[in-house]
């Protein structure tokens, strides 16, 4: 064989077993990561694959909440064992997300995570009447779970929805580049390159993350570890991946709700404009959030004057006497 012949067999053998070392790191601490940071509720089988459900509290209505895009039910933060201490709170993971496991054959829409939804809290018994409470992307998937089954609700939430026209060309261009990343990111993470890297606090959406939650409560700050489990996970970047992709399908299976009678309503948001935002963006997104009331005739518009868009991490007792507050309305 020549020089050139044997360079080239040995970078592939050096490169097939950099891949064989980095999968089996990538395997052997994703085994780690469970055992280290198990699930906080209980695992549900609604039908090949397993949602993740924790349900804490006793009393009725139960309420029900669905994080923003990509993000799991620990984002919730400290709010749901507040709630727990007046009536029976179930937060969940959906599909690929948090402790839940993935459903790759199906495209991550809003219809898509309201019918996972119903199954879960059917399979699991959790019968309504419920409350329920969607944060950013969570809150059209709860609006629209609300216009499909009005029998079950009584009570709504919106925590900074997302709203169907808040999009710009811009805002979509680049919304196709973070999905064309995240695939990236999904790929690297199979052969542990995402992980060693975020060991090595080299990795910027991380360690941004990071320095935010160290202005909330130490409770709130612990749970980094177990979200950056989640974030090395392959699975994680590609549900990540298909909402963002599929944004604009759920934006359109939302906008035909356009009224739920006289539902018990309450939409929260943001009053403190964050830096990175244009003063002519956030007003914008401010009558979108003022918007939203119109889908009720019994509404209330509650701005949290203190918080960005992690309402419920800046300003947690506004979401908490939300909730409070529609259940002695019922």
């Amino acid at each position: 064989m020549t020089i050139t012949a044997n360079l080239a067999m040995l970078t592939l053998s050096i490169t097939a077993i950099s891949l064989l070392t980095g999968i089996f790191y990538q395997a052997v601490s994703e085994a780690l990561d469970r055992r280290r940071h198990p699930p906080q509720g209980e695992l549900v089988d609604i039908g090949g694959f397993c949602l993740h459900l924790n349900c804490v509290g006793q009393g009725t209505p139960t309420v029900v909440m669905d994080a923003g895009g990509g993000a799991s039910s620990i984002t919730w933060g400290l709010v749901p064992s507040e709630i727990a201490k007046f009536t029976r709170v179930c937060t969940y993971d959906r599909a690929g997300l948090g402790w839940s496991d993935p459903n790759p054959r199906i495209s991550r829409t809003s219809q898509q995570s309201v019918d996972e939804l119903h199954s879960l809290l059917t399979k699991a018994g959790i019968n309504p009447p419920y409350i329920l409470v969607g944060h950013s992307l969570g809150g059209v998937n709860m609006r629209l779970y609300a216009s499909q089954y009005p029998e079950d609700v009584v009570g709504l939430v919106l925590v900074d929805s997302s709203h169907e026209n808040q999009m710009t060309s811009e805002m979509w261009r680049r919304i196709k580049m973070q999905s064309w990343l995240y695939q990236v990111l999904r790929v690297v993470s199979q052969v542990g390159v995402l992980r060693l890297i975020g060991e090595m606090n080299l990795l910027p959406i991380l360690e941004d993350i990071k320095r935010e939650i160290q202005k909330y409560p130490l409770a709130v700050q612990t749970l980094f570890d177990t979200y950056k489990s989640f974030c090395y996970r392959p699975d994680y970047w590609a549900t990540a991946s298909s909402e963002l992709a599929n944004i604009k399908k759920s934006f359109e299976e939302v906008q035909s709700v356009t009224s739920l009678g006289s539902l018990p309503l309450i939409v929260l948001s943001q009053g403190s404009k964050n830096s990175k935002m244009s003063d002519e963006r956030f007003q914008q997104w401010s009558s979108l959030q003022l918007d939203l009331t119109k889908l009720s005739s019994n509404s209330q518009h509650i701005i949290a004057e203190n918080s960005g868009h992690l309402v419920q991490l800046d300003q947690p007792e506004l979401v908490i006497s939300a909730v409070q507050r529609l259940i002695e309305s019922v």
